[in-house]
């Protein structure tokens, strides 16, 4: 906005408005000045009218005394019209004058004036009224223009004037402002040189504060960057609210998480946007003053929700809500649950038969030629306890990511190879046939882990299998792909056990498990390792014969 515009127009609109000022102050005093003239004629008319009437004691007179602009009326004792000099009202038809404030005034003091506006002919009517020697009234009145019709007349030279006094303050006001301006907007063109001495303070005050704003400004943009970056960036989700529950600000992390993406939010109350009762309860809460978290669900998301008033020198100014996704703590605490109650129920099976065979033994419950029998029935369930201990352990590291060993390349078909090597034994006891096909893959991980891998998926078949049954290990390149096959010819799995197979513990058949000696561990850790190598991993069965597992790994 330009000083000198605004100069010259308070200088033109200072101009109008005393004109106006002026005119309507002298229309209200002229209008004054004539009422009182108005009154003094019709209390002087009055007066020789009453006079007329008590000298001839009739009002036959008064007919005469009528002039122009001027109303007689006799009202008797009763309030009743006694005479009217306007022929063109009816006095049988007019109402009862007794209340009227001039009437009631001259009956009490001798005589009395009111005046009353007319809205439909937009005048006004004095009223003077004196008390005869008869005790009637007799009332004159005359109507006069009201103060707006006095200012409807004078409204044009009032324009007129106003107009005139306009174009010359517009002229005078514009040349009085450039003046005054001019020395400000040279030293807004060079600062340094300035033209006049007292505006040399001004200048370097002005150049000084620049400065400082300009810094000030910059560190204010640089500090508002980083909050908003840190905000958009944070996983979770972040509301801020007025005190009227309307979002003043959000990052994304909270659309996604409450379901808002892509809605305009800003603005808008959050109980319109929002269903969710146990947030909408936190909220309400921190409305009130009091801070409050809980836990909901959005869609399949488990959601943890703290909310809490802010405040500014003492007063509430907003609510901040602070939305965390749990779904992954809740499932891993779940897990952990479920983890702890098998560890425990499979450590306690062994222990309690190992208990109970050497009990047995050390009563003396067992005959001599059955200890032999005994015995190796607690060396079985030591040699699961250890088997159980092992993979549980095997476990562990795995979920310890830093317990990983280095990766290199390594040729999968030496794996495949060692590991059926290594197993040969074990497939000769259980009258298997392992038969082993592939060629030289090269993939990146961890030696130790794939040989589990691969060895944990042959010595599954085995176990699994079918007397004189068969394991196929088969290797081959796909493309950038190195796919494994650990296909058996055994009992095979249920349609319905598919899905569950890859869980801790769990056991399609728990009697055949307990026959075999498994842990219920050795597929998770398969697909422990498999996840930790990037590795697809997939099973397909049909019960009653056989199952084949496959893994994808990417070539090096």
């Amino acid at each position: 906005m330009r000083l000198q515009g605004q100069l010259t127009k308070k200088l033109c609109l200072i101009g109008v408005i005393s004109v106006l000022l002026t005119s309507i102050s002298c229309g209200v005093a002229f209008w004054f000045v004539f009422s009182d003239e108005a009154k003094n004629d019709l209390e002087n008319y009055g007066s020789v009218a009453s006079q007329c009437v008590d000298n001839t004691g009739t009002y036959d007179e008064l007919g005469k005394l009528v002039c122009d602009g001027y109303r007689l009326t006799v009202i008797s004792v009763t309030g009743d019209v006694a005479y009217e000099s306007d022929n063109s009202i009816a006095v049988d038809n007019m109402e009862n004058h007794l209340e009227r404030p001039e009437v009631q005034q001259a009956i009490l003091k001798g005589s009395g004036e009111s005046s009353r506006d007319s809205k439909t002919t937009n005048t006004r009517v004095f009223y003077y009224a004196q008390k005869l020697q008869n005790g009637d009234i007799l009332r004159v009145s005359k109507q006069v223009n009201s103060v707006f019709s006095v200012f409807n007349v004078i409204i044009p030279i009032i324009v007129a004037i106003a107009i005139y006094v306009l174009l010359v303050c517009v002229f005078l006001a514009s040349e009085f402002t450039k003046s005054l301006v001019k020395p400000i907007k040279e030293m807004a063109k060079d600062v340094d040189n300035v033209g006049y001495e007292e505006l040399i303070p001004l200048a370097e005050t002005i150049e000084m504060q620049k400065n400082e704003i300009s810094q000030q400004v910059d560190k204010i943009q640089e500090e508002k960057d980083k909050i908003n970056a840190i905000i958009a960036n944070m996983e979770e989700g972040l509301i801020l609210l007025d005190t009227q529950k309307n979002i003043l600000m959000d990052n994304d992390s909270a659309q996604v998480l409450l379901e808002l993406k892509g809605k305009s939010v800003i603005g808008k109350n959050i109980e319109m946007l929002c269903a969710n009762s146990e947030l909408l309860d936190c909220i309400n809460s921190a409305s009130k003053g009091k801070s409050k978290d809980a836990e909901t669900k959005v869609g399949s998301e488990a959601l943890q929700v703290l909310v809490n008033p802010v405040y500014s020198a003492k007063e509430q100014t907003g609510i901040i809500c602070l939305i965390m996704n749990i779904t992954d703590r809740n499932r891993t605490e779940k897990l952990r649950r479920e983890f702890t109650a098998n560890v425990s129920h499979e450590l306690k099976t062994p222990l309690t038969s190992i208990s109970g065979y050497a009990e047995m033994i050390e009563n003396d419950m067992v005959k001599d030629d059955d200890i032999r029998h005994f015995a190796g029935r607690i060396h079985r369930e030591a040699g699961r306890l250890v088997s159980l201990i092992s993979d549980i352990i095997k476990l562990s590291k795995l979920d310890d990511e830093q317990a990983i060993g280095e990766k290199q390349s390594v040729n999968l078909l030496d794996i495949v190879n060692e590991s059926v090597e290594t197993l040969e034994l074990s497939a000769e006891k259980n009258n298997i046939q392992l038969i082993s096909n592939g060629e030289s893959c090269y993939v990146r991980g961890d030696n130790t882990g794939l040989y589990e891998l691969v060895y944990n998926l042959c010595d599954n078949a085995i176990r699994y299998n079918k007397p004189n049954g068969k394991v196929f290990i088969e290797l081959h390149k796909n493309g950038n792909k190195a796919e494994l096959s650990v296909r058996d010819t055994g009992i095979g799995i249920d349609k319905k056990h598919l899905s569950r197979v890859f869980e801790r513990f769990y056991r399609v058949d728990k009697s055949r498990s307990k026959e075999t000696g498994g842990t219920g561990l050795g597929l998770a850790i398969v697909k422990h390792i498999a996840e930790q190598h990037n590795a697809q991993i997939s099973i397909d069965s049909e019960e009653g014969k056989g199952t084949n597992i496959t893994v994808i790994f990417n070539l090096t």
